[in-house]
């Protein structure tokens, strides 16, 4: 990935070249929003297990372990897929694994389709076999909430995934982030505040400095390449590792989809309050 001028507006990266270590992919789940929590605090009412937490997560690798996984996941596009594509609306894309989309059996993922078990088996495998790792920030909104906490809920995670993105980076070495684009005036907004940090203030333990030492760059890509024959493969690892580590805070059980990811998790096995956060 070329380091572009990613300061100057949120900037999309294709290529993964030199000057860049590791890359975190960042994928989120649940609803930053905090209106609903609010009023329910003010009625006394009971808030929905549903709405109270929000999860943000990112995956670290490598370019020698991004070039594995993507190999793997075109592989098995390519078994289940002609071509490894898929119409979406009238347009022929590659399929791009998408969590929510995978757990409905819906468009490219529908029984009829495809063999969904067999598809299953293998993507759990895949996702087992790869070497990458996780960390995970999840906010308690209504606990954040009930301690006056301000601040806008998702940058204050992402704030926590990036001081523990630098604790991982080994001495001199660079990391760049991909996010999903989200919009872009929110992606603006978000990088502006990220800026503000890197740039000016640093996080907690960590000075802006080395923040500029070790930050190669913030990025903003869409699930596709622009063909849409191609798809950003480090933030389909992301989709698919964020929602069951949601769900493993959410509902304090481990199903079988954390437990296939479970020892990528930072400081695994003792990750409590280090790999996966819970705030406050």
């Amino acid at each position: 990935m070329n380091e572009l001028n990613w300061t100057t507006r949120p900037t999309k990266i294709d290529n993964w070249t030199k000057g860049i270590d590791y890359v975190m992919f960042v994928d989120e789940n649940g609803n930053s929003d905090i209106r609903d929590i609010l009023k329910c605090i003010a009625k006394e009412q009971k808030i929905d297990i549903n709405d109270k937490f929000f999860t943000v997560t990112g995956v670290i690798l490598t370019k020698h372990q991004y070039i594995i996984a993507k190999n793997k996941l075109n592989e098995l596009k390519q078994k289940y897929w002609n071509n490894g594509a898929y119409l979406y609306k009238g347009t022929q894309r590659k399929v791009c694994f998408h969590s929510r989309e995978i757990r409905r059996k819906e468009g490219a993922f529908d029984v009829h389709l495809i063999d969904y078990n067999s598809f299953m088996e293998d993507l759990s495998n895949l996702i087992k076999n790869l070497k990458y790792k996780i960390i995970s920030i999840t906010i308690d909104k209504e606990n954040y909430l009930l301690k006056h906490y301000q601040f806008n809920v998702y940058n204050t995670a992402l704030c926590f995934l990036l001081q523990r993105y630098i604790y991982i980076l080994p001495n001199n070495c660079r990391g760049s982030i991909m996010l999903e684009a989200r919009g872009k005036d929110e992606d603006y907004i978000l990088l502006n505040e990220m800026k503000h940090i890197i740039f000016e203030t640093g996080i907690k333990r960590i000075s802006s400095k080395e923040l500029q030492n070790k930050i190669s760059g913030i990025y903003f890509n869409p699930k596709w390449n622009k063909k849409y024959d191609d798809t950003f493969s480090g933030l389909e690892i992301a989709d698919l590792s964020s929602y069951p580590i949601h769900k493993y805070v959410r509902n304090q059980s481990k199903d079988k989809a954390f437990l296939i990811l479970e020892n990528k998790i930072d400081k695994y096995p003792d990750y409590i309050n280090k790999g996966i956060k819970v705030f406050p």
